[in-house]
């Protein structure tokens, strides 16, 4: 009785007791399920995220593995395969294999982490880079010979240490293709360095330990170096059972995965504690938002029906006005009322408002910056097909040195086309990736390009946004020289102007441009309206559009020529490191 009487005793009382229920519990129950759902999730995706990092440290050391196990190819090579088989003349065979070890040296990514390779017959003759031809005593790699003699398959991998360094020794079987029979082994130490900068980096990424385990459960790499793998892990059936999987002790994350390459086994531990400090700091941050929510709930309550109602001419006023498009806009305040808390709420709303079309603007221009990469992207496709076709026309004449030549200059050109995803790259990359380009294309049109470079060498430490002048110097070579008759010169100019910016010419003698496609080309340029792809415009257009994007006012494209002498176009860009 007495809770009823006090509840029909104020109006405000019973507004508060439905406030409480509509809000209040409400928010109790939301916080709850938030948490619940919430430390599921951030401890699932902990889980996962330690998974994922074991499987790509694996991926990272196969990668290596992989990479190296291409030089058993020598194995296979007929000078090989003789100094295998011969067991009196070898010196020709001999330096024939230290050639190609040298050749393979510069074409594999890995090969300055190989310390020695070393070709050994059943007899113990060796050639190795560093000792050349000798012959081993019958105790050295005896072991290691029986086991890949019962299975050739295999490659047998043991921690060694060379020149007093840790390392790996990894030798495989070198197999007869007419015999089937085992002739020889091909022995090849590993700086165990890269391995261990690779587990360093992945550790400092993360907190926890990494162990690296070999088939005979022995450890070949930890970090820290001073952890040691707990008994409970070594003894974990499911470690001994399964290549991969997950599972934990008393306090403590562990999980593991095989490779299939090297039978090594990646295991990494984490402290339960770890792996949960996101959820429990969800949950005391949902506890303060739901214990502040509600304090605050309750206080706006009293704060509204406390105050009196403010006319709400002058509110609806301002709304016509916003309606009509006047983001500018306000409402004076004039008191602390719950009109004046719509009004305030009414001025945030139209500086919300402002604030997002001010976003969807950049939006645009970064969807504009976007579609202007993928055009750029579409002309690498075509110079790839041409540069290929001439390289196999060039393998068919039997024009080795100049198929080496440029194959390596196009794994230069793409390897800077890619820059590891960054958009601004060094001037001196910039210009690696023209002379790149331009090698290909000398050898293209030899008899019809010359090529000359005149660089101030305290510019090449600048950055520029990359892939821009490779489209300039496409433009020179294919709507000016090419168009010539005659033997043509691109000549490349780069160097500081007197406001201390960089300019960048591209200069050429080709047909050049008639006055009139002249101004339209400079129009164009000033509108930032590509032309049609086949157009000749088309990559100066896409290429001021981005400086003029990235780098805003004054800088971009100049462009000058001289209908039957030439053209140049000059890039200006801002000197920035």
């Amino acid at each position: 009785m007495k809770f009823k009487k006090w509840m029909n005793s104020s109006l405000r009382i019973k507004l508060l007791v439905m406030f409480i229920i509509l809000t209040v519990l409400p928010l109790i129950f939301v916080g709850i399920v938030s948490y619940v759902k919430s430390y599921n999730i951030v401890s699932e995706k902990s889980y996962t995220l330690v998974q994922i990092q074991v499987d790509q440290l694996g991926r990272e050391f196969d990668s290596i593995i992989q990479d190296i196990k291409r030089f058993n190819e020598i194995g296979k090579q007929e000078s090989t395969v003789q100094f295998l088989i011969d067991h009196v003349n070898t010196a020709e065979e001999a330096k024939n294999i230290l050639g190609m070890i040298k050749l393979y040296r510069e074409s594999y990514q890995y090969s300055d982490s190989i310390m020695n390779i070393r070709i050994i017959d059943r007899d113990g003759k060796v050639v190795s880079e560093d000792r050349g031809v000798h012959q081993l005593n019958n105790q050295s790699n005896s072991h290691v010979s029986f086991k890949l003699l019962t299975d050739p398959s295999k490659t047998f991998i043991e921690p060694v240490y060379k020149n007093s360094n840790p390392a790996l020794s990894m030798t495989s079987t070198i197999v007869s293709d007419s015999s089937k029979e085992v002739i020889g082994f091909i022995n090849i130490i590993i700086r165990a360095k890269i391995f261990e900068e690779i587990l360093q980096d992945a550790a400092k990424r993360s907190s926890g330990t990494f162990h690296i385990e070999n088939e005979h459960s022995e450890v070949l790499f930890s970090y820290p170096e001073d952890a040691n793998l707990s008994t409970t892990v070594s003894s974990n059936e499911d470690m001994k059972d399964k290549s991969s999987g997950f599972f934990t002790d008393s306090s403590t994350f562990h999980v593991f995965k095989t490779s299939d390459i090297t039978g090594w086994k990646v295991i990494r531990s984490v402290p339960l504690t770890i792996m949960t400090k996101e959820a429990n700091e969800i949950k005391s941050l949902i506890f303060l938002s739901v214990a502040s929510s509600i304090i605050f709930t309750i206080g706006l309550y009293y704060f509204i029906t406390s105050k009196l109602i403010r006319p709400l001419h002058n509110l609806s006023e301002k709304m016509k006005e916003a309606s009509l498009g006047d983001l500018d806009t306000k409402i004076s305040q004039e008191g602390t009322d719950e009109i004046a808390e719509l009004g305030n709420s009414f001025n945030m709303m139209i500086t919300k408002i402002k604030s997002l079309v001010y976003k969807s603007v950049n939006e645009q221009k970064q969807l504009k910056m976007a579609e202007l990469r993928t055009m750029q992207a579409q002309i690498n496709p075509h110079f790839l097909y041409n540069t290929l076709e001439t390289i196999i026309w060039m393998a068919e004449a039997k024009k080795t040195p100049q198929v080496i030549d440029m194959t390596k200059s196009l794994s230069h050109f793409f390897r800077i086309s890619l820059s590891k995803g960054k958009d601004v790259i060094s001037l001196e990359d910039e210009i690696d990736h023209i002379r790149n380009y331009l090698m290909i294309q000398k050898m293209r049109y030899q008899d019809i390009l010359d090529v000359t470079f005149h660089l101030n060498n305290d510019i090449l430490s600048y950055s520029i946004v990359k892939l821009t002048l490779q489209p300039l110097v496409e433009n020179a070579i294919y709507h000016g020289v090419k168009n010539k008759r005659g033997k043509g010169f691109v000549r490349i100019k780069a160097d500081f102007t007197p406001e201390g910016y960089i300019c960048i010419d591209v200069i050429d003698n080709g047909i050049g441009i008639e006055e009139e496609k002249l101004e339209h080309i400079r129009a164009q340029l000033a509108k930032g309206i590509p032309f049609e792809k086949d157009n000749g415009g088309f990559g100066m257009v896409n290429v001021h559009q981005r400086i003029s994007l990235h780098y805003g006012e004054p800088f971009g494209l100049k462009i000058n020529s001289w209908y039957g002498s030439g053209t140049r176009v000059s890039l200006i860009i801002p000197s920035e490191r």
